[in-house]
């Protein structure tokens, strides 16, 4: 085996662990709708559903959905959309990890009556910016609708306190409430609902995100109408595996040192 092999072999497992470590620093996004009814309802436990989720891992533009609701496993019939009390889309660990959530200077030193749009200001000073929100809905016989969205009403960041980046369509219980970026009354007999967003500051990269679709039944964790539960997810995206890359990268290389060593004795 000649020292170029050895390198050649090198390379090839450092970029394999790097690419394991790549895909460890990806933010899972996820859609949190309930209807006018809270019968759609992607934060009930019991409920099944066609869920497709988005793992942020660079500069994009990514789509997250709920399809084929069924309130419960016995049902026969699905289960439609029509208005919204909750719409927003949840990017797990993202405030917190780019230090623009709570716990972080700038977040921690806004007073206790803070707006969304402070709390926005923290994220997009760190280099995080939502832009080109878009709302499609589909109905039970496959027909598409584009539903209208201001972008200018929009609001993002760690709008909960829970080190997720939320993206805030309309929420009943939020400041969207009063100034609505989109008419809720415009949802109506949904089968299926989409939002696909373009998000930044994520890092030097640009990649279109491609969406992964859960089993039925994956829902979003917390009960109907606990739209303020704290997060209890475990996701935790700083893994370590970059270190391991160096580290496989090394010994890699270490061994080929030996074997080279060996031969010319």
């Amino acid at each position: 085996m000649n020292m170029k092999k050895i390198l050649a072999g090198a390379t090839a497992s450092v970029l394999a662990v790097s690419s394991l470590a790549a895909a460890a620093n990806a933010y899972e996004a996820s859609l949190m709708y309930a209807d006018g009814s809270w019968s759609f309802n992607t934060m009930n436990e019991d409920a099944e559903y066609k869920k497709t989720t988005a793992d942020i891992t660079a500069d994009g533009t990514y789509t997250v959905s709920a399809d084929e609701f069924l309130m419960n496993s016995d049902d026969e019939d699905y289960t439609l959309g029509n208005g919204a009390t909750v719409f927003c889309v949840d990017i797990v660990d993202l405030a917190k990890d780019k230090n623009c959530g709570a716990g972080s200077e700038a977040y921690d030193a806004l007073q206790k009556d803070a707006k969304a749009a402070d709390k926005m200001k923290v994220a997009q000073d760190a280099g995080i910016n939502v832009t080109d929100v878009k709302v499609q809905i589909t109905d039970a016989d496959g027909k598409t609708t584009d539903i209208a969205v201001d972008q200018s009403k929009v609001l993002f960041g760690d709008l909960e306190g829970n080190g997720k980046i939320r993206i805030e369509i309309y929420n009943e219980y939020g400041e969207t409430k009063e100034n609505k970026p989109i008419d809720t009354t415009t949802i109506a007999n949904a089968q299926k609902v989409a939002v696909t967003f373009t998000i930044s500051g994520i890092s030097d990269n640009e990649a279109n995100g491609d969406a992964t679709e859960a089993p039925e039944g994956d829902t979003t964790t917390g009960a109907a109408g606990d739209v303020n539960k704290p997060s209890t997810d475990k996701n935790q995206p700083n893994t370590g595996v970059e270190g391991v890359a160096v580290v496989a990268g090394l010994a890699v290389l270490a061994a080929g040192a030996i074997v080279v060593a060996k031969k010319r004795k």
